[in-house]
């Protein structure tokens, strides 16, 4: 192999490596959620997250809390289970929820083991 020849070569795997890094460092990001956002809702009994690649089901969680004055009052989940295809998290609760002002707090954790966070507000009508 000439000189030319094997740098061309170093150049073009150099090259492909870098373009696959940003894949390995992905993180999960929430890409949608009923309830949405900012979003006001009827009461329901259950919360959906999907998230851009596959949690861990361990360690993937929402956090849900109601304002009440001032105070917040935790809401528990009943269940909280990952889709199959890994991407989409389902929390339930017992009862719909009740009219009130809500702050969700969510967890994820992709393949790469490195945890994401993010929190949101909703309305029960």
């Amino acid at each position: 192999m000439t000189r030319f020849q094997l740098r061309s070569t170093s150049l073009a795997l150099l090259l492909s490596g870098l373009a696959v890094a940003p894949l390995a460092l992905a993180h999960p990001s929430l890409v949608r959620s009923t309830p949405a956002a900012d979003a006001t809702v009827a009461p329901a009994t259950e919360i959906t997250l999907q998230f851009s690649e596959k949690v861990m089901p361990r360690a993937t969680r929402i956090e849900l809390s109601m304002d009440h004055g001032r105070m917040k009052m935790a809401m528990p989940t009943t269940a909280q289970d990952i889709s199959e295809d890994g991407h989409t998290l389902r929390a339930r609760f017992a009862k719909p929820l009740p009219a009130g002002s809500y702050a969700l707090q969510w967890r994820a954790v992709g393949q790469d083991s490195h945890p994401m966070t993010g929190n949101y507000r909703f309305t029960v009508k």
